[in-house]
């Protein structure tokens, strides 16, 4: 009897040095939905090749639009995302870069010019999705900062693109977005059911002013609307913030209650993070659950 062993088919790739496009500046960057202590800017460069394929239907501005009207959009951009580096800034501070590749024909034609907003902003919203699916940090799509004198900051990296055919790499890339999609949809059903379980047993209910959020199951966001019969609290130092496990107290002045909040998880409260956000009024608090 003879075996006959097949070996695994290697895909070929292309060893790819992007060309500079445009780039998009964040000031404030979120890791897994919380903004850190330690600010640092995020640069997007958007870069472009001929060897990634264009979308495959090469719709107008209008054609997009009436897809996303009805809540099934079918366009997609193939794009590459590369890896995360740390790059200076003007004032020689640590920065995030991430590269962001997509077609040559594509960027000459939607993407090149100030004036194409719309191909512009539905690429952030595309880009900043595959961002956090991929390296976990949340950049608001519509707080882009797109920088007028540069085309790149840093270096752009070589990236490796598969050597397939065009509608292939667009259709794996359109299942893998639905694959997303659905666990994501899956996982936040099963948060929201979590919560709600969490506060009959606590006998948590909805207070006026209070938003509270679960992120991926591991850490617990909590805004709270400052005001008094009315009126924003607008000075920060007037509010005094206590917690421990599963209480959260926030007061006004040192002589009155403004929240007393029983919390569904059991936070970690050492190693909780506060921010007052001055135009909301709000207090934005941050905390890991004990698992």
């Amino acid at each position: 009897m003879s075996i006959k062993i097949e070996k695994p088919v290697k895909e070929e790739t292309w060893n790819i040095k992007p060309l500079p496009g445009y780039v998009c500046k964040w000031k404030e960057v979120k890791i897994d939905g919380v903004v850190t202590e330690e600010s640092r800017k995020c640069f997007i460069n958007v870069c472009h090749c001929e060897e990634l394929p264009p979308p495959i239907d090469d719709l107008e501005q209008e054609e997009i639009a009436a897809q996303l009207d009805t809540g099934k959009p079918t366009f997609r951009i193939p794009m590459s995302i590369g890896e995360m580096d740390c790059v200076k800034d003007n004032s020689n501070e640590n920065s995030i870069k991430i590269d962001v590749l997509v077609n040559s024909t594509f960027y000459k034609k939607r993407l090149a010019s100030h004036d194409d907003a719309f191909f512009r902003h539905l690429l952030a919203l595309i880009f900043c999705d595959l961002i956090k699916d991929k390296h976990g940090l949340d950049l608001d799509p519509l707080k882009p900062i797109i920088l007028r004198n540069r085309v790149v900051v840093g270096e752009l990296e070589v990236q490796k693109v598969n050597k397939k055919p065009e509608r292939q790499i667009v259709e794996e890339m359109y299942q893998e977005d639905l694959k997303r999609m659905e666990k994501e949809a899956e996982r936040q059903e099963k948060q929201m059911e979590m919560m709600e379980i969490k506060k009959e047993m606590f006998g948590v209910k909805n207070v006026e002013g209070v938003r509270i959020r679960l992120f991926e199951g591991k850490r617990l966001e909590i805004s709270l609307r400052c005001e008094l019969e009315g009126k924003k609290i607008e000075d920060p130092m007037r509010l005094g913030l206590l917690l421990n496990a599963n209480r959260c107290l926030v007061t006004l002045d040192k002589s009155r209650s403004l929240f007393d909040i029983g919390l569904p998880f059991d936070i970690d409260a050492n190693s909780a993070k506060s921010k007052f956000i001055s135009e909301k009024c709000s207090l934005i608090i941050s905390a890991p659950i004990v698992l």
